[in-house]
């Protein structure tokens, strides 16, 4: 069993936290806490709300209100979001507590006694109008790394570099936007020059940081580091506990960074083991301290706060510090202060969207190692076919099966039957297990989730090619309960991700409760047969909407859907600079100009191997931005098993041909259209006959017009997806559209 600590970036109190924040620091917290303590790990995970911080001073200037309404109201907001999120904060406090006050001014002195803080007088800056020195955030000028304009005065919200006000170019006040004067004032400055052969000695202890953590550290080292200041001319923060400085309070960032330490002190107290604390700070016990931050934060926890840490002496030094990047809103940081941005807050979207299906997206979105783009449209899309139509989908139709197949019990496996066989399960679990365990172990949180997709993806196929409705006992029985048994190993890996519909899987599967701490070996112990199914409902229930308007019926009786599906030639394939999963395509369809179209293909086909290329795409789908890319179409293909497969047109049919009856496809389709027609690969199973084909797409036989050779493989739409009757995707010559591989007899096309 391992001692791990949690530590938290601090969000300001001056507005509720957006989704660049979740998914940026906090969601990836609580991901590896929740994972660790299934493992039955001694885990501490701590934050709270910084009351200090000057944004919180503007947000109360321009309400007219106090600094302690404004940051007492947010932390209520704040932790409340956090609550119905399912964090498991053990303690989320604030910065205006007594042991936090008590904690910051204890590191202080300590500091100031081994020589390591010494006393300063230089110019700050100074507004005339207000007759005040300007704390960093009321002061904005251009930043002399990257040219942006409204940097801080502490920072660049841009390049992210630490910043002192004089480097600003034309500093003015923000409120007023008189420009700043400097004047002398004394300060106590961190001698951070004066630390740097300890800090150099303990970045070259860090080989398991992120890369780009880990330059950025390297690079402060290699400029040299300076001597900082920690206090400001302020009344708002904690007091110096020295005489003579009474209008002067800590700079919010050596005051919050302390934090992470308070936070532990108040949680001991609380739990009333006042010293349980030191198990998690002392020198030289047996802990690991990681810390969640955003991009903008790597200095002050790479460089500032070790530095703390070493000068003080005695206390356990930060194990790994996995920063996230940006998550971007068109083109832009996410940002509390920028109007465009409200719809990321999440009280905002808890209004929406479960606490599940947000920390799911923020988990898939995570920038973990580079910025990327937000898109609104793919949140709804991701509940619907990763959630909704795969993960819950198996979920569903397996325990339907067992609750009325076998009396609401699991079903008892095959006299016989091992964990081990041939071709059972259990090996398959294991080695996914092992995998899951070890990225997660590594914190490479979005690897884990991606490992465990394949296995709802894998699982889904060994399900639908086993076919357990054809089947009779036993053999229906050992798929039934090799299945429910990947379900239990699912909702296990899942759970860091998907507390709430994790334990709503358990409790289906006749579980008093979901994964608990310990738990996450259990993934691999058979199910225990004959157990008591508990209430079947769908675990990712999609909200009703209205029906769009059919199109006309073709003349064979099966309705035509009005998919403009077209021939074109690939003529570009860049990766896409922001998601992992997607490639950006030039698409040749007969037009003008290619047409820019993003595919989730990445990874399955290789760049190199797709110029030139002939695919079937859909064109009169609603164009959309895909992470700050357009695109205007989809390209077509079969999915096996969460592996896309491209479809072929004939090898007659020109770029830009379009599909037989496109009866109403010269309109524009919404996804959600495009979502209720059942386009799936169908093999004909009958002779040609008088009323058309008989087509087997893998849940039963369909009706297609055309007289099709028995074996023909067939792009088929219903609408809806059960319809007894379909339309073939079939060009001018009368060929049919058909995967570029074999593929089994159901697969969707997406």
């Amino acid at each position: 069993m391992s001692r791990i600590l949690v530590c938290v970036a601090w969000p300001y109190a001056n507005g509720p936290f957006h989704f660049g924040h979740l998914a940026g620091a906090y969601l990836p917290a609580d991901i590896f806490a929740r994972f660790h303590r299934l493992q039955g790990d001694e885990v501490l995970m701590v934050s709270g709300s910084d009351m200090h911080g000057t944004p919180i001073l503007v947000t109360a200037e321009k309400e007219g209100t106090t600094p302690a309404e404004v940051s007492e109201r947010y932390h209520e907001v704040n932790r409340d979001a956090f609550r119905r999120l399912g964090f498991t904060f053990d303690c989320f406090t604030t910065t205006r507590t007594v042991v936090h006050e008590k904690t910051v001014q204890e590191v202080f002195l300590k500091l100031l006694e081994h020589g390591f803080i010494a006393r300063r007088t230089d110019e700050g800056p100074y507004c005339p109008q207000h007759r005040r020195f300007l704390p960093d955030r009321y002061l904005v000028g251009t930043c002399p790394n990257c040219g942006f304009e409204s940097a801080r005065g502490d920072e660049c919200d841009r390049c992210g570099r630490p910043l002192e006000a004089r480097q600003l170019g034309n500093a003015r006040c923000l409120i007023c936007n008189t420009a700043a004067e400097f004047r002398p004032s004394e300060h106590f400055y961190l001698l951070l020059d004066k630390l740097q052969p300890q800090l150099t000695e303990y970045l070259g202890r860090q080989a398991h940081w992120r890369q780009g953590t880990r330059r950025v550290a390297e690079n402060f080292l290699a400029e040299g580091l300076h001597a900082t200041p920690i206090t400001r001319d302020l009344d708002w923060g904690v007091p110096i506990p020295l005489d003579g400085y009474e209008s002067k309070r800590f700079y919010v960032w050596f005051d919050a960074l302390i934090g992470y330490l308070s936070a532990s002190k108040e949680w001991a107290i609380r739990a009333g083991r006042p010293d349980a604390w030191r198990r998690y700070w002392t020198e030289g016990e047996a802990v690991r301290q990681y810390y969640f931050i955003g991009k903008d934060n790597k200095f002050h926890h790479t460089i500032l706060w070790p530095g703390v840490v070493a000068g003080v002496g005695g206390l356990t030094l930060p194990y790994d510090v996995p920063a996230n990047e940006w998550l971007l809103i068109g083109g832009k940081k996410a940002s509390k202060s920028r109007p465009t941005d409200a719809d990321a807050f999440i009280p905002s979207l808890l209004q929406h969207y479960t606490p599940d299906l947000i920390r799911f997206y923020g988990a898939l979105l995570a920038p973990q190692n580079h910025d990327t783009e937000l898109d609104w449209d793919e949140l709804p899309q991701l509940r619907d076919e990763v959630l909704a139509n795969q993960y819950g989908n198996l979920v569903q139709r397996t325990l339907v099966m067992a609750r009325d197949r076998y009396s609401g019990t699991i079903p008892t496996p095959p006299e016989g039957w091992t964990p081990d066989g041939p071709d059972g399960v259990g090996p398959r679990l294991r080695a996914a297990h092992t995998q899951i365990t070890a990225e997660y172990e590594a914190v490479h949180l979005k690897e884990a989730l991606d490992r465990t997709l394949e296995e709802v993806r894998e699982a889904n196929r060994r399900f639908h090619e086993a076919r357990p409705w054809q089947l009779t006992d036993p053999a229906r029985a050992r798929v039934v309960y090799e299945t429910l048994w990947t379900i239990r190993a699912l909702a296990t890996w899942l759970s860091p991700v998907l507390p709430f519909s994790s334990a709503e899987a358990y409790r289906m599967l006749g579980f008093a409760d979901g994964p608990s701490a310990g738990d996450w070996d259990r993934a691999l112990v058979p199910i225990p047969p004959g157990q008591a199914l508990g209430p079947v409902r769908p675990l990712f229930p999609k909200p009703a909407k209205a029906e769009p308007t059919p199109p006309p019926a073709s003349p064979a009786g099966a309705e035509v859907p009005p998919l403009a599906a077209r021939v074109g030639v690939i003529v570009r394939a860049e990766p896409h600079p922001s998601a992992d999963r997607l490639l950006m395509l030039g698409v040749d369809a007969g037009e003008d100009a290619p047409r820019s179209i993003v595919a989730g293909i990445r990874g399955h086909y290789g760049v190199d191997t797709l110029v030139g290329r002939r695919i079937v795409f859909l064109s009169n789908l609603a164009p959309r931005t895909i992470r700050g890319v357009p695109s205007q179409g989809m390209v077509l293909a079969a999915d096996v098993g969460g592996r896309p497969v491209l479809l072929e047109p004939p090898e007659e049919a020109a770029p830009g041909q379009f599909a037989e009856g496109r009866s109403g496809a010269d309109r524009t389709i919404s996804h959600e259209e495009f979502s209720s027609y059942g386009l799936s690969v169908g093999r004909v199973i009958d002779p040609a006959h008088a009323d058309g084909s008989t087509v087997d797409l893998g849940s039963g036989p369909c009706q297609v017009p055309g007289r099709w050779s028995p074996g023909t493989s067939l792009i088929v739409a219903r609408r809806p997806a059960d319809a007894s009757e379909g339309w073939v995707l079939a060009f001018g010559s009368g060929r049919p559209a058909r995967p570029s591989e074999p593929t089994p007899a159901g697969a969707l096309v997406r």
